[in-house]
Parts: C-alpha cells; structure tokens; sequence
C-alpha cells in the first residue's frame, strides 16, 4: 500500500511538472492545485494577424455588470472628425491588470521615442456616434514600438482550450490572431495612461467586496 501511494505520487508530480504544448502556448499544472494550469506564451511562435487597422484616436470604457472594457479605436480625417471606428471587447482583468503589467518592461522605450520625436500624449476621444466597422473579442495583447511607430496585436486564447487541457492531458492551446492596429507611440501612451485610470478603479472595487468578506472571517474567528 505505501509503494502504490508512492507512485500515485510520484506520478502527480511529473504530471505538475511537465510542460505541454507544442506553439506559442505552453502549459504546466500548477503544483498543489487541482485543475490550475501556469500558462507561457511566446509571441514569437504566435501567428501575426491578417487584418490590420491603423487608429489614431482611443475611447476605453467598462461594462461593469459584464466585468469586460470596451476599447473604441478610431481614425480622423483630416478636416476634423472620425472617419470610423472598431471596437475590441476584453475582459476587465485582462486589460487592467494582464496588459499593464507585460507593458511595464516596453513603457520606457515609448516614453523615449516620445522624448526624440518630441511629441507627447494627446486625448483624441472616439464618439459613440461614429459608423463602428464591427466588434471584436479579444483577452491578450502582444505590443511592440520602435523607430517612431507602435503596434498592437490582439488574440484570442480560447477558454474551451483550456477547459481540455485541464481534463485532457496533452491537449494544445491555441492562441487565434484577432487584429493589428499600427498606430503611434503618441497613441499607445495614452492608452496606457487610461488603463491605469481604470486599474486603480478595478482595484477598488475587489477591495470593497473583500472587505466584507474579511469582516466576517475576523468575527468568526473571534
């Protein structure tokens, strides 16, 4: 009984410890944790997306009932106005807390390109008026700046993969290209600076709702 249990072990431990995947997604079982996985995507192996459109004006706002943002990306004219706009829906934490965290390492480098071109962040605000081309879903971002340009490259990493991969062993993860939006610095600083408007308001709220929660526990435990 004790060798059987041994190897029931040791069998779960390999199994935390090895890595799937064979793309840009790779994934390993989290130690301790039923079902959770640590995921590790490298763009590099990721397909680019087929379809691009530049933006030069950005709206962000949250549904706060459905816990996903809403970026409005726009193009002006040149006479003044929008010419169009393109929505890409993401999940709140995703963008808020996913985004702003991987753009950490980047934000420097943009904010030198600005310092050379010596431009800075304008707020060129996308109306809920304008023709919009479409919506889009999307929950990674793989962003990229240099040579006085910047881009945005938005996926999809379906939760149905990840819902096999926990109950299949083996299972691949596929990270679906949604869109690109070639765009400036200008452009992805201030999105930047919007995004952690609303971070400090998403922060917010989870400590509102924790703090019940903990109110509770305190008198339960006294």
């Amino acid at each position: 009984m004790k060798k059987r249990n041994e190897h029931r072990k040791e069998r779960k431990e390999h199994k935390e410890q090895a890595q799937h995947g064979q793309g840009a997604v790779r994934y390993s079982f989290a130690p301790g944790q039923s079902g959770a996985l640590n995921l590790q995507v490298d763009f590099r192996f990721a397909r680019a997306p087929e379809t691009y459109y530049y933006a030069d004006a950005l709206s962000i706002s949250d549904d706060k009932e459905m816990g996903v943002a809403i970026l409005a990306f726009g193009r002006t004219r040149p006479e003044g106005g929008l010419r169009d706009r393109l929505d890409i829906v993401m999940p709140e934490v995703s963008l808020f807390v996913g985004f702003l965290n991987s753009a950490v390492p980047i934000e420097p480098t943009i904010d030198q390109q600005l310092e050379i071109l010596k431009l800075r962040p304008v707020s060129r605000m996308v109306a809920g008026t304008v023709q919009s081309r479409g919506t889009l879903y999307a929950n990674l971002i793989f962003m990229s700046t240099g040579g006085g340009e910047s881009c945005l490259d938005f996926y999809y990493l379906p939760v149905r993969d990840i819902h096999f991969a926990k109950t299949v062993v083996g299972s691949e993860i596929s990270l679906q290209p949604v869109i690109r939006i070639p765009t400036s610095p200008v452009l992805v600083k201030q999105m930047l600076n919007l995004c952690r408007e609303f971070a400090g308001e998403l922060q917010s709220r989870v400590d509102l709702k924790r703090s019940p929660e903990r109110a509770k526990q305190r008198a339960k435990v006294s």
